[in-house]
């Protein structure tokens, strides 16, 4: 081969070679493109993420601000820097957290936040700081500790929460007191009209007699009078009886219904029927005699009432052995329900007529007070009802059809039904502690809160029931105080006032630990507690308290060092 031969190879050969690194450069190009590419696509969804977390964190309604290693501001939304009083968040950065606390909060937030901050990277808890016009800001602080070295602070300013509370707590004051002089004004008119015509009445059979020409009508003027003072002396009973306590006592339901059985057997008409079943087994409850009495006879007489002259009326008085439906002998068009009952055996009272019978608005109304649906009278008689069943676990249930009549069932439990189950050693003999009792027994109408508290109590070591219901929980510890070492409690509930229930407890057991944690812990407390937890509760909270009162219970499981 030549020697041009030669370079005209070597020449080749190189240019093959040229064109295999151009190409695989150009490859090599191409790969890194696209991951440039997939990188700068990735960029900017990653920019836009914290772009959308910039904005939710400068719309947010907490303030948040980050400090760096040296106490220094370099961030803070406008929530953070309004709740201080500054008109912008730049006023704040490149300045120190210092400036937003005043000499004493600073000592302690060195003597007790920042040990325990350092100790584990996070604190929370509420600190007053200082707004720019002097002016306090009560706050629910959060710090974070940040990997540089700097906070992440995180604040609420709780004083604008407690206004609130405190406002919805004047206004929901204003609304009672609003229904209270309601209902006054309706029971004032009510009893005076009632009272203005038996007045008239006796004015004008007593002018009658005094005319010696109505002498063959004397007997009747007198029968008139009589009548009137009676309808005077059930009205003067009925208020003495209205919104009253009840009175828990231990009794024989059997004896109060044939008690009341008697007293209304005088009252029917000849042609008119009233049986009375009552069962031989004697049937002990726990409730106020003198309310259930008057509940029975007032539903007798409503019932009595409402029918012709040849109607009737039933009653009776049973057990039974757990829960069962109520069937009336009629398909009713109004039904009516109050209360509730888990506990069994129970007593179960009926009373049926097969009178005028009721609308459904008119068997709604039925058991409130100042709605007579008679078109007389005042409406009090079957308040009774409700309050009976407000001061222990029990329910209601009417039926009624117009022109088949009325039928009510009331369920009571039975005393020996409720408490062997729960509380034996207090039902055997209440007046004697129990001595291995760690009972606690904890009331809020937030289930959510029921359940952590329990939860949390039970973790300590404490045998913890829940209630929502704060008379259901009164009903109960009344049978069994000694069953308690301990009681947990809202303030604010709609069926009773954390005040009135703390008051009621004492009343029963004068040395039960009561605590009571709410939101709305603004002064006058109750006089008694043990102590108060503010709401949100925790369970460093929730142990820190039982500690500081003595109520820890003796099988609680061991805390860490954090706790």
């Amino acid at each position: 081969m030549s020697e041009s031969d030669e370079n005209l190879a070597r020449l080749k050969r190189k240019l093959e070679r040229e064109s295999a690194a151009r190409t695989a450069a150009e490859n090599l190009l191409e790969v890194r493109s696209a991951e440039l590419y997939e990188i700068t696509e990735q960029l900017r969804e990653e920019a836009l993420q914290v772009k959308h977390l910039s904005t939710a964190i400068d719309v947010s309604a907490d303030g948040v601000a980050i400090t760096n290693k040296d106490g220094v501001f370099t961030y803070m939304n406008p929530t953070h820097a309004s709740m201080f009083g500054y008109a912008y968040a730049g006023e704040c950065i490149g300045r120190p957290w210092t400036i937003l606390y005043a000499k004493d909060t600073l000592r302690r937030f060195e003597r007790d936040i920042f040990p325990l901050f350092q100790q584990n990277g996070y604190w929370r808890g509420e600190v007053a700081g200082i707004a720019n016009d002097g002016s306090k800001v009560h706050q629910d602080l959060s710090l974070t500790a940040i990997a540089d070295g700097g906070i992440l602070c995180s604040t609420r300013d709780v004083g604008i929460i407690r206004r609130r509370e405190a406002q919805r707590e004047q206004l929901h004051e204003m609304l009672l007191d609003a229904e209270r002089r309601d209902a006054l004004g309706r029971m004032a008119k009510s009893v005076g009209h009632d009272f203005a015509n038996i007045l008239a009445i006796i004015n004008a059979s007593a002018q009658l007699l005094a005319d010696d020409g109505q002498a063959d009508i004397f007997e009747l003027l007198i029968e008139r009078i009589l009548q009137s003072c009676n309808q005077a002396n059930d009205l003067v009973e009925d208020l003495m009886h209205f919104d009253t306590e009840p009175e828990q006592k231990v009794c024989s339901l059997n004896d109060l219904v044939r008690d009341v059985s008697e007293l209304n057997s005088n009252q029917f008409l000849a042609t008119q029927g009233f049986e009375t079943l009552v069962t031989t087994s004697k049937l002990i409850c726990e409730t106020d005699p003198t309310l259930f009495s008057r509940m029975v006879f007032n539903l007798v007489k409503n019932a009595r009432e409402a029918i012709n002259e040849n109607g009737s009326v039933y009653l009776s008085l049973e057990q039974i052995d757990k829960d069962s439906t109520v069937e009336p002998d009629f398909h009713p068009s109004a039904i009516c329900n109050r209360g509730d009952c888990q506990s069994f055996p129970a007593a179960r009272l009926i009373v049926r007529d097969d009178g005028v019978g009721m609308s459904q608005k008119a068997l709604d109304t039925a058991f409130l007070p100042f709605q007579s649906t008679k078109g007389t009278g005042r409406g009090l008689g079957l308040v009774t009802v409700d309050a009976l069943l407000q001061g222990q676990m029990g329910r209601m249930r009417a039926f009624s059809r117009p022109g088949e009549g009325t039928m009510v069932a009331i369920d009571l439990p039975l005393l020996d039904a409720r408490a062997p189950r729960t509380f034996p050693n207090s039902i055997n003999d209440p007046d004697k502690p129990s001595t291995g009792a760690q009972g606690a027994l904890v009331i809020d109408d937030d289930q959510f809160q029921v359940d952590l508290v329990v939860t949390l109590l039970r973790e300590f070591g404490w045998d913890a029931v829940g209630f929502t219901n704060p008379v259901a929980a009164l009903g109960v510890f009344k049978v069994a105080p000694w069953a308690f070492e301990l009681i947990v409690t809202d303030r604010r509930m709609p069926q009773m006032s954390g005040d009135e229930l703390v008051l009621e407890l004492l009343d029963v057991r004068a040395d039960i630990p009561v605590v009571m944690s709410s939101g709305a812990l603004a002064s006058p407390l109750p006089a008694g507690l043990a102590a108060t937890i503010a709401k949100p509760l925790s369970r460093e909270k929730l142990w820190a308290t039982l500690h500081k009162i003595g109520k820890t219970a003796p099988a609680h499981p061991p805390l860490s060092a954090n706790e």
